[in-house]
């Protein structure tokens, strides 16, 4: 389903970017979830807020 969605959005022309984390589990960024993995929520959160500077400014 990720990755028909990615095809999807670049088939359209979308701006947008989906990256898959592997070996993790939904809500994985959230320290409060069984499912937080550390390494991946550290990228995440990164890649969000540099999402954030650069669009939100």
């Amino acid at each position: 389903m990720v990755t028909a969605l990615d095809q999807s959005l670049k088939a359209d022309g979308i701006k947008a970017e989906v990256e898959i984390y592997p070996g993790v589990h939904h809500g994985f960024a959230f320290p409060q979830r069984p499912a937080y993995h550390k390494l991946s929520a550290e990228r995440h959160w990164e890649r969000v807020l540099a999402l954030f500077q650069r669009n939100l400014r």
